[in-house]
């Protein structure tokens, strides 16, 4: 079952919801010395949603995965999409897990009128998961880091 997180909640499992974080983070965070400060700020003050997936079993909840998601606006095109910022498994989950945490984040970005679910992974599984789930997965993500290249094209000219 997955399951959005209220402040308290995410305060109370920060140092799994952490873990769990620095397991996954997408190519577009930089070496921030306090990133996870910035991470758990934007989450409490809910400019970034946690997600827990658990199963409920005799023995109380158990997690199986985090997921953290959030509302992406682009101005140009007035669009709204649901990123998936970050996706992390504690143990092999099962397909029908995948499928009904699927459906919430279906649900929730229908819901918040957003157009698109957009990700960042290069984790083999996931990508055929997600073709199989029907997403389009045909672009390749680049990145420069600003001062490295800078200083490689300083070089070149000298």
């Amino acid at each position: 079952m997955l399951t959005k997180l209220l402040p308290d909640q995410i305060s109370k499992f920060w140092d799994i919801i952490q873990y769990s974080i620095s397991q996954s983070l997408p190519p577009i965070v930089g070496d921030h010395p306090n990133k996870m400060n910035n991470i758990l700020m934007s989450a409490l003050e809910g400019s970034i949603d946690v997600w827990a997936s658990y199963n409920r079993g005799s023995d109380g909840n158990k997690f199986e995965g985090i997921v953290l998601t959030e509302i992406l606006y682009d101005r140009p095109s007035r669009t709204r999409n649901l990123l998936i910022y970050c996706l992390y498994g504690y143990e092999k989950i099962d397909k029908q897990s995948w499928e009904d945490g699927f459906k919430t984040i279906l649900k929730y970005a229908s819901g918040n009128k957003c157009n698109q679910i957009v990700a960042y992974t290069d984790v083999p599984m996931l990508i055929e998961l997600v073709k199989r789930l029907g997403a389009e997965v045909r672009y390749t993500f680049i990145s420069f880091d600003v001062e490295k290249s800078l200083n490689d094209l300083i070089n070149l000219e000298n």
